[in-house]
């Protein structure tokens, strides 16, 4: 009874922070002449300027200036994690794009969480193929999942502004590890195949009917509080 009391305990207040759980909106481009900083695999931290970004499926390379003028040229191989800032003029475009006229171009599927800080974009890999860095869509609460952007995943249209770029329409895919494990592709297609797969071993969402993937957020977060040492 203790045991069952604790878990509904944990749901209860899961419930209660599903509002802040929610995953981010995807960047399409990432902006230039911004700051940001290169948390090196040795722990070391370059922060500075962004100069340039180069790309593939994810972020292969960045060029940050530091506050003395010298430049670093570091490999997606090199860093643990990417960040962009969220400075004033990316913050008033990411409202402009929440006016009355933008929400018509989004679908309910679409994330619309907004960054408080930074935009993190994290080493992973691709089928075990060379490193790269792609968004993670779920800062905060990624402890067990880590959702990341598909640059690949299909969409129709794009909202632009000076600063910075975010998908347009519905966003159709994503990568998902648990647990640090490979990464799994998830799209709407195979949600309630892959929601077994990620979720199956959780007794308090095992039984979830019509899993939709709109919802993959609270299901990480109601994962995390139910079932935290899965």
């Amino acid at each position: 009874m203790k045991k069952l009391k604790t878990t509904l305990v944990a749901l209860f207040a899961a419930c209660l922070s599903l509002s802040a759980q929610e995953l981010q909106q995807p960047l399409e481009e990432v902006p230039m002449s911004n700051r940001g900083y290169a948390l090196l695999k040795t722990g070391e931290i370059v922060e500075g300027r962004i100069l340039t970004t180069s790309s593939t499926r994810g972020i292969t390379r960045v060029k940050l200036e530091d506050e003395f003028g010298k430049s670093h040229t570091i490999s997606a191989e090199n860093m643990h994690e990417f960040a962009v800032a969220m400075n004033a003029a990316v913050r008033l475009q990411f409202a402009n794009e929440r006016g009355s006229s933008v929400k018509k171009l989004l679908s309910k599927n679409q994330p619309t969480a907004k960054p408080t800080d930074y935009l993190i974009f994290r080493n992973t890999s691709i089928n075990g193929e060379k490193e790269l860095l792609l968004q993670l869509l779920n800062p905060g609460f990624d402890e067990q999942f880590e959702v990341f952007y598909d640059p690949f995943a299909r969409k129709t249209t794009a909202l632009e502004g000076q600063y910075i770029t975010w998908t347009g329409d519905k966003h159709r895919a994503y990568f998902v590890s648990k647990n640090g494990g490979p990464l799994v592709k998830v799209k709407k297609g195979n949600y309630k195949k892959t929601f077994g797969q990620l979720f199956g071993d959780c007794s308090q969402l095992a039984g979830t009917r019509k899993p939709r993937l709109q919802d993959l957020g609270q299901h990480i977060a109601l994962y995390s509080a139910a079932c935290p040492f899965q």
